[in-house]
């Protein structure tokens, strides 16, 4: 009875770790359940790359033994070639899993202890119906979580955020980055899980957008906070079973954040060109960014000149369109990228 909680528990585990729990819990039940020095899962994928998880002392390489292995088949040493074989004690399994990929699960002992039993061999046999399902299901798993990484990304790179309340303004969940928008100096979440604004113009604006939406009286209303360039705008979300209010902050990015070098590159700029036009894409008159950079009018109308030239744009007017439309506040992403990195055109 012992040997069948144990191989459910096993299972249990198994499934668990395919919904995101990780490996160690099943690794190290199986190297308890078999009495192994060693527990090892290689997951492969379609195009070769591959991670390995383990547990225990004796690990080693997998990769000389999964060539000769066919899929949904324990074996042991004794049943492989001996010119690949580790000096000590193992079972081996290969399955396949979604996508083109595969798994190798593998237990070990040290060849001075005694051979694993056949109930151990069972413990892997138990586990194989379901061991191609679990890491299919973990690489589904990790995939959404690095989509998910990626619209949080690209959110804070564009200075928006979204926060959702219920409609008696307790917070129910938010983005990551909304904490570090602008708005949110202005803001804080009280004792009682409410948004509070330091700002009492703010504050009224708010309580007035939040009563026209949770009240049925308009679908979404904005608010524009010009002291520091954030527009707040609540949405009647009916969706759910019950309606919630979403809370949308887009706050101005500042493009003369922006590293020079890497706005010159993005456009084929210079430095000083890039310079320019992150000031006037920010709001800056063309005397106004002279001012700033230390130039005459008559130099920064030549840079002005170059740069509508180079970026084939019409005056002042089609340089704020292409840069507002444009990915050059994707630059922590694209500097992650490997290779150089072409203007636009």
């Amino acid at each position: 009875m012992q040997y069948v909680d144990d191989q459910t528990s096993l299972i249990q585990s198994l499934f668990s770790a395919g919904t995101g729990a990780g490996w160690q819990e099943f690794l190290t039940r199986l190297l308890t359940f078999t009495q192994a020095d060693a527990a090892i899962l290689r997951v492969e994928r379609a195009n070769g790359s591959a991670s390995v998880h383990a547990e225990g002392a004796m690990v080693f390489d997998l990769r000389p033994l999964i060539a000769g292995l066919r899929y949904d088949r324990v074996y042991g040493q004794e049943d492989l070639s001996s010119g690949t074989l580790p000096d000590q004690f193992f079972r081996i399994l290969r399955v396949r899993a979604a996508a083109g990929g595969q798994a190798t699960l593998c237990i070990s002992r040290a060849p001075h202890k005694r051979d694993f039993r056949s109930p151990d061999r069972q413990f892997l046999t138990a586990v194989t119906p379901y061991l191609g399902q679990a890491v299919s299901a973990w690489q589904a798993q990790i995939a959404q979580n690095q989509r998910t990484q990626l619209c949080e990304t690209l959110s804070a790179e564009h200075g928006t955020g979204w926060i959702k309340l219920d409609p008696t303004g307790h917070i129910l969940s938010m983005s990551e980055n909304a904490s570090v928008l602008r708005a949110f100096k202005n803001m804080r979440i009280a004792e009682k899980g409410r948004l509070e604004f330091t700002d009492p113009e703010l504050a009224l604006k708010f309580r007035t957008a939040f009563g026209e939406c949770s009240g049925g009286g308009a679908q979404h209303y904005a608010i524009f906070a010009p002291e520091i360039e954030t527009e707040v705008t609540l949405i009647r979300d009916t969706s759910d079973l019950e309606p919630q209010i979403l809370v949308l902050i887009r706050e101005a990015q500042d493009l003369t954040a922006i590293e020079p070098q890497g706005f010159a590159d993005h456009f084929g700029l210079n430095r000083n060109e890039a310079r320019l036009a992150a000031l006037i894409c920010s709001g800056q008159s063309l005397k106004s960014a002279a001012q700033i950079l230390g130039w005459t009018d008559e130099t920064a109308r030549s840079y002005s000149k170059a740069i509508f030239a180079r970026m084939g744009v019409q005056g002042q007017t089609g340089l704020l369109r292409r840069v507002l439309t444009s990915g050059v506040t994707f630059g922590p992403l694209i500097t992650r990228a490997e290779g150089p990195t072409p203007p636009v055109r």
